[in-house]
């Protein structure tokens, strides 16, 4: 598989700053990413700080991804985790339906890649981990994916059934919906070789989990066998009885927390950035299950209570729930964080561009519990381009940087090359010249009637309406004429930025494991994604690097 570096403008300061000019932005994380001294650092504090139960830990964590039916790598590695020297490298994202958008791939394959590179590094033991968010209730953005179909159409393939609240996706069952978006996916793509095999699991996987976000977890082992990835799921109870002071520490200092969260945002836009989220000033940070539902908890005064007035406690009645009955609690996007790096001995977190963003926010926050920000990482950037798309790039003068608009702009200097007849400069002259004879042809009628004026000025007005008609009618065509090479700028620019967002964003794994075959992964996890932060394509089937 050939690789190729190339650079890329992510629209956004902070990030471009954080992967290519870190000192811009360095005084708002605690460790450069890019330092190989950074990771002796976070080593001997994570040393220092770190001092949850590591067997209980063990335990939890051996016993869920052995329910997954992970592989003899993943539990060697979860018995590293007893030894006291041994950290992790984390990453997580929403348990997306059939893992979601490519970037949850490539953020597990930064996690591998990195934790191989600073083992060797620091000659410690360093676990890949990804956190399954099991207790995200945005349910809209896990109950789809996104795809191009045998006829190279972008399509959405959703699960046709909504739950009735705001509930956790750990705790929304697999039904029937899921088997039928399995058998759309089998249906919407071609056949191959390792299709039926592919399905087939898909569907015995499902039948052997009890929500979707434990499908999410045994379909992530399964392409991750033999990696070493561990996966955790926080609506684990013993994990939540591990979070137990955690949370008991959150509810105490969300006053302290929401100050600190203030004065982060305020460095940021004062290095000339805008903040990843705006401060609501009621929400301690924190959520509550009442009745199943997933509530954020917010303070009025002395009483704490959810939106809708569907409960209200007193801080004393909070803290003694969260002591006695933590599986209730999570934290939100502020502190989850920081939940995170409290029950995992944490080197470094693997981030998105938007996850770098909310970290900008948070340096200040970790300090209140007796932590310090773990390196934040970014998740390798990628885009796949297949033999036939690099191939009409080439044919075309089209290069990724181009983006949605460069590659518009060239498909209108191709039309514009193509076109004999000169329909622009055909249709720019006869409409002027006819104008000015229209008009003269009006002066000379109203002379002696000005009414006349306004009417031939209605008629102008009607025919240039009909020369704009027939303007387009000879642009369609000519573009009609130019039919196959418009469908091949279409369909690079489906292939490359679908939706003109990143491809990363957009499409899911699934269609290039049916084409590439389920080694297709472990083939990425060998190619060098993380020596730099440029942007990398991958090009399926070959194997030099450029």
């Amino acid at each position: 598989m050939k690789i190729k570096e190339v650079p890329y403008d992510y629209g956004s300061p902070l990030l471009n700053n954080y992967l290519n000019d870190f000192g811009r932005m360095g005084s708002l994380f605690e460790h450069n990413p890019h330092s190989a001294e950074s990771f002796v650092e976070r080593y001997d504090l994570v040393m220092r700080e770190y001092n949850n139960d590591r067997h209980e830990l063990v335990r939890i964590l051996k016993e869920y991804n052995e329910s997954l039916g992970c592989g003899a790598e993943t539990t060697a590695n979860i018995e590293r985790l007893k030894e006291s020297g041994t950290v992790v490298v984390v990453t997580g994202q929403q348990a997306g339906v059939l893992t979601g958008p490519l970037y949850t791939i490539y953020k597990a394959v930064t996690a591998i890649q990195l934790a191989r590179e600073s083992a060797s590094r620091l000659g410690k033991n360093v676990v890949p981990m990804f956190w399954v968010a099991a207790e995200d209730h945005d349910y809209a953005e896990v109950d789809h994916l996104n795809l191009l179909n045998k006829e190279q159409e972008l399509i959405r393939l959703c699960l046709n059934y909504t739950p009735a609240g705001k509930y956790p996706v750990g705790h929304i069952p697999v039904t029937e919906a899921v088997y039928d978006l399995i058998e759309e996916l089998r249906v919407s793509t071609n056949p191959s070789e390792w299709k039926d095999e592919i399905i087939s699991f898909l569907t015995q996987s499902a039948r052997q989990s009890d929500n979707l976000a434990d499908w999410f977890a045994a379909v992530m082992t399964w392409l991750f066998n033999g990696s070493g990835l561990v996966m955790i799921n926080p609506l684990n109870i013993g994990l939540r009885r591990l979070w137990s002071d955690t949370f008991v520490s959150f509810l105490q200092q969300a006053d302290r927390v929401n100050e600190k969260l203030l004065s982060g945002m305020e460095k940021v836009r004062q290095l000339g950035a805008v903040p990843q989220v705006e401060k609501e000033q009621e929400n301690i940070n924190m959520f509550i299950l009442v009745d199943g539902e997933r509530s954020a908890l917010l303070k009025k005064g002395d009483r704490y209570e959810v939106r809708g007035g569907n409960g209200a406690w007193s801080l004393k009645e909070l803290l003694e729930a969260a002591k006695s009955n933590p599986e209730i609690f999570s934290p939100n996007v502020i502190l989850r964080p920081v939940a995170q790096d409290a029950l995992l001995p944490t080197i470094a977190y693997i981030a998105g561009p938007g996850e770098i963003s909310y970290y900008a926010l948070y340096r200040e926050i970790y300090p209140l519990f007796g932590q310090t920000m773990p390196i934040i990482f970014p998740r390798a950037n990628v885009t796949i381009l297949e033999r036939a798309t690099a191939k009409y790039m080439e044919k075309y003068g089209i290069r990724f940087n181009d983006g949605t608009d460069g590659i518009e702009k060239k498909l209108s200097e191709y039309l514009e090359k193509q076109d004999s007849v000169g329909i622009d400069s055909l249709f720019e002259t006869y409409t002027r010249d006819l104008t000015k004879s229209f008009e003269e042809f009006i002066e000379k009628i109203s002379i002696n009637d000005s009414e006349l004026q306004k009417h031939g000025q209605e008629s102008l007005k009607k025919l240039m309406h009909q020369m704009s008609y027939l303007e387009r009618k000879a642009r369609q065509s000519h573009r009609k004429s130019c039919d196959v090479a418009v469908k091949r700028y279409r369909n690079i620019e489906n292939q490359l930025f679908p939706k003109r967002s990143m491809q990363e964003r957009v499409f899911n794994i699934f269609p290039y494991l049916f084409k590439y075959g389920p080694d297709f992964i472990k083939n990425i996890i060998e190619i060098p994604l993380i020596e730099n932060t440029t942007h990398k394509l991958l090009y399926p089937g070959t194997k030099t690097k450029e």
